[in-house]
């Protein structure tokens, strides 16, 4: 049995944003794309934000 996996990857900010712009835009970030799933949160197995050069950050 094949296990269906969706991979979203969306650009939120870029290096000339404030910390407190890059906040923002990730927060709505999130909020957009987990509204466009059927069961919203229940559908999420982890989050992670990665800037360019560094490494994965996990959120959830």
């Amino acid at each position: 049995m094949v296990m269906q996996v969706l991979c979203l990857s969306v650009a939120v900010g870029h290096v000339g944003m404030t910390e407190d712009e890059l906040v923002q835009n990730v927060h709505l970030s999130i909020n957009f794309l987990v509204s466009l799933l059927k069961k919203h949160w229940q559908n999420v197995r982890s989050l992670h934000v990665k800037s360019t050069m560094g490494p994965p950050q996990r959120l959830y």
